[in-house]
């Protein structure tokens, strides 16, 4: 027997919409405000805090639910309005909140709140050990990733105490949610802000060696229907069925409500003997914006899960953005003697480059369980234990960092991975999710936080610190203000200074799709030749693949804030991190002594041009600041 307590939510942007949902079978509804939430892109689908409360109340007196968006990362700037916020959601006694930033769960728990607690999508949930986590914070359900196979949620369900809410129909992003900083990294707009600009639906060449596929949307994912896996979905353990779309209108969101809502309706009264209506599942495909696929619900997406040739592809009224490439004239002599200097951090990838890299003055290095190909970046078991060895003898302060993305089937070779370092004296774990964090603190080690916590305001920092994390790395859509912020509050916070930047990470392998053979194993072509998409200005961005053929895919210029020194030396920064891990050893080298040099500098009042320089030849092919000094922070 399994749970026949089912929830059909249903998406709301406007009074008239809701109504509509409501009407037609929702037995909850979730909404935004007019700040804070993931539509900010389109602000007259959001609603005021009057209409919120007349939301509230229409919804309780027909016994539904109403439950708010909280669900953006929030800057320092922000905080103050937040909390009042959220007072008010109190006042007029929402059902839950969506949430993605740990600093909501912070105020939340410090002004004693009882408004249950959602984990919204965005924060990336795909174990049993992030849901356990979630629980021991006062979360009551998790809002699962998009990219789970059923059985991965049947896992998950059986392994975990919390509501199971998952997406049933509508939009699917191609990335992780809560890692694509595509649309911030290349222009400043972020997409864990409401403000993607959608570089997945833009248009790209294919690149794979010589082979080159002519321009299509390869990053633009069809649309989410599990309507004909309803019953699976339940027996797995999923008891909320969530619809997509707040920015779409009533007639299109009214035909989704009615055929889930009679599908569960006959779910709960037929239970195993029920099957879906092939007239309704008709009518569903009859109302679509793009066309159907199940997402990574049987296993790994294929590039038919998108719809390449953009035929379904609605308008969307953004184009692709030059990356602005640093100059000599970027560089600004001045007179500044630094009281102290930050520790370099060096993440590096095999032993010669520790061994090259021993007599530097390295605050600590990085040595990454995750293994990247083509070039088979990283390390093997065996290699790993060397490093950690050879870091031993030499006295050199080291941590191990789990992998940016961790899912349900990760996770036993996860634990397995950190039971195995429990027979080596490491020195601490940095991890990027949280469940390997859950997992990291069970077994009582020292704990770092990665960037792809997402920390960038000084209430989540204080979260992550009373939870046990020693330091972090600020996420990379920081703005220079927030950092500041995280640093007063007396935190430790490194900052990423100089590296590849990853946009995306998709389950879908563009390496094997370029290479049209879909008979040989991932492996075969992830080994070989480079990938890359280029868009229509011209511009490379290069795919990695990882040892579960999961696609990172890197913008065109590597980061450098190397002109940032001085500011973020009189920031106090704690450390100041080099992605050294794709690097060959010469360059890592090279890259790591310019640092250097300018910290020196710093350190004894003077700052010329002479290092920079020499970095702006290391890269001729050009170097960027990103978006760090004018990122918006609205």
């Amino acid at each position: 027997m399994y749970n026949t307590n089912l929830e059909l939510l249903a998406p709301a942007g406007k009074w008239e919409v809701l109504q509509s949902v409501a009407q037609a079978g929702a037995d909850a509804v979730y909404a935004g405000g007019k700040r804070f939430n993931m539509r900010m892109l389109r602000p007259d689908f959001n609603f005021s805090e009057q209409e919120l409360r007349q939301a509230a109340d229409y919804l309780h007196e027909q016994n539904k639910r109403l439950y708010v968006t909280v669900n953006n990362l929030y800057y320092e700037d922000e905080l103050a309005e937040l909390q009042d916020y959220l007072y008010y959601l109190q006042e007029i006694e929402v059902d839950g909140l969506i949430i993605q930033d740990l600093a909501v769960a912070e105020i939340h728990g410090k002004l004693g709140l009882t408004i249950p607690m959602h984990a919204s999508v965005q924060m990336g949930i795909g174990t049993s050990s992030a849901v356990k986590f979630l629980e021991s914070l006062g979360f009551s359900r998790v809002i699962l990733s998009k990219n789970l196979s059923l059985h991965e949620i049947k896992d998950i369900h059986q392994h975990s105490n919390l509501g199971l809410e998952f997406f049933a129909h509508g939009d699917m992003c191609i990335s992780h949610t809560g890692q694509c900083l595509f649309s911030s990294l290349i222009a400043g707009k972020s997409a864990n802000r409401g403000r993607c600009l959608k570089p997945c639906r833009w248009k790209y060449e294919l690149e794979l060696g010589d082979c080159q596929l002519p321009p299509g949307y390869y990053l633009a994912h069809n649309d989410l229907c599990l309507y004909p896996h309803l019953l699976e979905l339940v027996q797995a353990g999923v008891a909320s069925f969530k619809i997509e779309g707040r920015m779409r209108d009533s007639s299109y969101l009214t035909v989704l409500i009615k055929a889930y809502r009679e599908a569960l309706d006959r779910i709960i009264q037929l239970q195993d003997e029920y099957k879906t209506d092939g007239y309704a599942l008709q009518n569903l495909h009859e109302n679509r914006i793009r066309d159907f696929n199940s997402a990574g619900l049987w296993g790994p997406i294929e590039i038919d899960c998108n719809g390449v040739d953009g035929s379904r592809e609605p308008y969307f009224p953004t184009a692709p953005v030059e990356v602005i490439s640093l100059q000599s004239h970027d560089f600004e002599p001045q007179a500044y003697k630094a009281a102290t200097i930050p520790q370099l951090i060096v993440k590096v990838s095999n032993l010669e480059a520790l061994k090259r890299l021993k007599d530097q003055s390295i605050g600590y290095f990085v040595l990454g369980l995750e293994k990247m190909r083509p070039g088979n970046w990283g390390w093997s078991w065996h290699e790993l234990v060397a490093a950690m060895e050879y870091c031993q003898e030499q006295g050199l302060e080291y941590v191990v960092e789990t992998p940016r993305i961790v899912m349900q089937q990760d996770l036993e070779r996860v634990k397995t991975q950190l039971d195995r370092l429990g027979s080596y004296a490491w020195q601490a774990v940095m991890v990027n999710d949280l469940g390997s964090w859950q997992e990291g603190r069970l077994r009582g080690y020292t704990l770092y936080g990665g960037a792809g916590l997402n920390i960038c305001n000084s209430r989540a920092g204080q979260l992550v610190t009373d939870q046990g994390l020693s330091r972090f790395t600020a996420t990379g859509e920081t703005s220079f203000a927030d950092l500041l912020a995280l640093l007063d509050a007396g935190l430790l916070v490194d900052v990423v200074v100089h590296g590849p930047q990853c946009a995306l990470i998709t389950d879908l392998c563009l390496i094997k799709a370029a290479a049209g053979n879909t008979e040989q194993p991932c492996p075969v072509f992830c080994q070989g030749e480079r990938a890359f998409l280029r868009d229509e200005l011209g511009q490379h961005y290069e795919i990695r693949s990882d040892e579960q053929c999961r696609n990172h895919v890197f913008l065109p210029q590597q980061l450098s804030l190397y002109n940032f020194l001085p500011i973020l030396t009189k920031a106090k920064a704690n450390g100041l991190r080099i992605e050294g891990q794709y690097m060959p050893d010469r360059e890592l080298y090279e890259v790591v002594s310019i640092y250097q040099e300018g910290l020196q500098q710093l350190s004894v009042g003077q700052w010329n041009s002479e290092p920079y320089e020499r970095l702006l030849r290391l890269y001729p092919e050009a170097i960027t600041s990103g978006w760090f000094a004018n990122r918006d922070s609205f």
